[in-house]
């Protein structure tokens, strides 16, 4: 009986073994993990891997905002550019020279879009008008009497000029009664994406209705 104790008493503990080859293990883990964690090798190119596709979108779809607002920019400055001149050159609107004036403004348009993408359409005081498609500019219309003005109501794309009335008089929403040029003018233009709020289908819109007295 001795025998038997004396030997388990001098032979190595089993538990203690066990938890010595686990803490070896455990810290042969640790130090493995640690020595992948300061392991730098590739993983530039696996980061690079994932993110260069979210790059590339944000890249492209930059590009595709930033044409289409320079584009929109391009066309509405048109329009302002043949505004500033309808007010210039009012002196023309007298039953005479209407047609020259709607000839004038579409010769702008045309001169700075000669690509065939763009199109444009002025009126001038509901009498002459002028169209440009791209290519070729069309005169059409009978100039209106000298005297002629008129009380409009709604936008360039939806423009109702009403009955003549007298110069200077008042309109049943308190303006003065005037003599107007419509002008309107489309650009074809797809984006990649999306139109963004900033284009209609596949064109590009942009249009100004100044009274000139």
């Amino acid at each position: 009986m001795r025998l038997v104790l004396g030997q388990r008493e001098s032979g190595p503990d089993p538990m203690r073994r066990v938890r010595f080859i686990m803490q070896k293990l455990t810290l042969q883990t640790i130090r493995r993990a640690n020595a992948l964690r300061q392991d730098r090798n590739g993983n530039a190119a696996i980061e690079f891997a994932i993110l260069a596709p979210i790059f590339t979108l944000i890249l492209a779809v930059s590009f595709d905002i930033g044409a289409l607002i320079f584009a929109r920019f391009q066309l509405e400055a048109a329009i302002s550019n043949n505004a500033s001149y309808a007010i210039v050159h009012s002196d023309q609107i007298d039953g005479k020279s209407d047609n020259q004036l709607a000839k004038s403004l579409a010769l702008m348009i045309a001169g700075q879009f000669t690509s065939g993408d763009a199109s444009a359409s002025v009126v001038v005081n509901d009498g002459a008008q002028a169209s440009y498609d791209g290519a070729i500019i069309k005169i059409d219309g009978t100039p209106g009497p000298t005297g002629a003005c008129y009380c409009p109501k709604g936008v360039a794309s939806s423009f109702d000029w009403g009955s003549q009335q007298t110069c200077g008089s008042s309109c049943p929403d308190g303006a003065v009664a005037g003599k107007y040029v419509v002008m309107t003018a489309k650009q074809a233009y797809a984006p990649m994406f999306s139109g963004y709020g900033l284009a209609d289908g596949d064109y590009i819109y942009a249009s100004a209705v100044v009274q000139t007295k």
